[in-house]
């Protein structure tokens, strides 16, 4: 896929897409003009020598202006260095390429990106047996709250509060105020969602930080955010060793309120 950078684009929120995709200091941490930056750990952590082989920051996935949840957590996750599978964009893909995959992640783009919502199009063409835990965790909360069966992408978007990838979080305290003060409030801004879903520690802090939010329980609203109304709640990271749950971690109302909204 060759570069297109200059292609026209449609809306402010594919400009936002592109923007954090192509967020320039990915460009200054790789040509070696970063300096101290705080992003210089996460970006690095992939290894890669050139800006055309590495694999974009994540804006988001899925349908960000429809869907009525958005999942936030704390930075995408990334296979072992030297063993990366993933059909992924890299900074050498066209926009109009890159807009699709994480727009249409989950289904309905030009290729059959996520199968199930769950197993990711390897570049050999195959899908992995094993489903991403992730993907699976974040659609069966989005089944307990909706208490249907879900369209993932349509029912639930996916974003993060540090877009880069690194695998355990590696450099994400060092970047999260950087990203935050880029992104987070426009993100938020762009989403439909009625609810927001915060998941683990690290975007919890920065939720509180960026957006003032208090965080002494695990439900909080209706908050105007973005020029909506929504209901923000608060669950352990999907690889927690806790109740995870909204049923366990949610008073009885506090969850009736959160699929009321849904309705």
């Amino acid at each position: 896929m060759k570069a297109a950078r200059d292609s026209k684009v449609s809306s402010p929120v594919s400009k936002l897409l592109l923007e954090i995709a192509r967020c320039p200091n990915l460009r200054q941490c790789l040509d070696g003009n970063g300096g101290h930056s705080p992003c210089g750990k996460i970006v690095r952590s992939q290894g890669v020598k050139t800006l055309a082989s590495h694999q974009l920051p994540e804006p988001w996935s899925g349908r960000l202006e429809q869907a009525p949840i958005l999942f936030l957590a704390s930075n995408p996750s990334i296979e072992k260095q030297g063993e990366e599978t993933e059909q992924y964009p890299r900074w050498s893909w066209e926009n109009a390429d890159i807009e699709d995959y994480f727009t249409n992640r989950f289904g309905g783009g030009r290729k059959n990106w996520i199968k199930d919502g769950v197993r990711f199009l390897r570049v050999d063409g195959s899908y992995p047996t094993r489903p991403v835990s992730f993907w699976a965790f974040v659609r069966k909360r989005s089944i307990e709250l909706l208490q249907h069966e879900v369209k993932p992408g349509v029912d639930y978007a996916l974003s993060e509060v540090v877009h880069c990838k690194s695998r355990e979080e590696f450099g994400v305290p060092e970047a999260l105020q950087e990203c935050t003060k880029r992104y987070l409030t426009r993100v938020i801004a762009s989403s439909g969602a009625k609810v927001i879903v915060v998941l683990g520690d690290i975007a919890k802090k920065a939720i509180a930080n960026s957006l003032d939010i208090p965080v002494g329980s695990n439900f909080d609203g209706p908050l105007q955010l973005g020029n909506r109304e929504r209901l923000v709640t608060f669950l352990p990271h999907s690889n927690a060793r806790v109740r995870r749950k909204f049923e366990t971690c949610l008073s009885s109302g506090d969850l009736s309120r959160l699929r009321s909204a849904l309705k």
